[in-house]
């Protein structure tokens, strides 16, 4: 059989299927057979995949790393004592707040007025900042806002965003984001 009666079979072949079985129906037997085909060669994958992972198993744990001792609860005192060192003084707040609202600005976000609240806990060694913040402005804007507020001030928690749509047609949103900025008790 030649190329072109090859192809002439194939064309034939092609069109009766498409006649009886319609396009549709073509492409759901193609699926089918290439389901076949998967469902035929996926246990040699299986079995060659498990065969790989046994013979290089041995070769993982002999240069496998020890592991890391446990560390002692002395260390892990030291270790919480100097937590709080990490925070900022409460000194730094007016400086975070101008960095927050710099960022609003530079967002292009229209802004109300913020509401603050300072919670300060007498057996804890941290002093809570709390600001809510009311923005107006398209979702990729007020998105991008909170990611340049967190990415710059390292002690700001996003502690809550309400999201409201005033008119069904319109792309513009009022939200409110409550920040929470974190400071350390200054020590005497």
């Amino acid at each position: 059989m030649t190329r072109a009666q090859m192809h002439d079979r194939w064309l034939t072949l092609r069109f009766e299927l498409r006649r009886l079985l319609g396009l549709p129906g073509l492409l759901g037997a193609l699926l089918l057979a290439a389901a076949v085909v998967i469902s035929v060669a996926a246990p040699r994958v299986e079995s060659g995949a498990q065969e790989g992972v046994s013979s290089t198993a041995p070769t993982r744990t002999a240069s496998a790393r020890p592991a890391a001792p446990e560390p002692s609860p002395a260390v892990e005192k030291v270790a919480l004592n100097t937590l709080p060192d990490l925070f900022p003084t409460f000194s730094q707040s007016a400086d975070d707040i101008a960095t927050i609202l710099a960022q609003a600005h530079d967002s292009n976000l229209t802004l109300g007025s913020a509401e603050y609240l300072v919670t300060n806990d007498s057996s804890a060694h941290f002093v809570r900042y709390q600001m809510l913040l009311p923005v107006k402005d398209q979702y990729g804007a007020i998105r991008r806002f909170l990611a340049l507020v967190l990415n710059h001030v390292p002690n700001a928690a996003l502690r809550e965003i309400h999201v409201e749509r005033p008119a069904v047609e319109g792309n513009v949103l009022d939200a409110r984001v409550r920040f929470e900025l974190i400071y350390r008790v200054s020590r005497p």
